[in-house]
């Protein structure tokens, strides 16, 4: 766990879908798309995520609140897997 409870591990595979994020820590409140992130890029994320973390993200999380921030995408994830 990093100072931003953002793990690093989860910024490593979200830090290459943020064209304009900079070397330091994602904060939780960080808007992704300010970040960037579009819809192609969300595509490629989802297929990254769902590899690292062994799961099939369901449809019903897949909406404008779950990839608002980087809070809000790590919660959606870390539920996931403890899940």
């Amino acid at each position: 766990m990093t100072t931003t409870g953002i793990p690093l591990a989860f910024q490593d595979i979200l830090r290459p879908h943020l064209p304009y994020a900079d070397a330091g820590e994602l904060v939780d409140s960080t808007d992704l798309t300010s970040l960037g992130l579009d819809s192609m890029g969300i595509m490629a994320l989802l297929a990254d995520l769902e590899d690292r973390y062994e799961l099939e993200l369901p449809d019903e999380i897949l909406n404008e609140a779950t990839f608002a921030t980087v809070g809000s995408l790590w919660r959606t994830i870390s539920d996931l897997v403890t899940a």
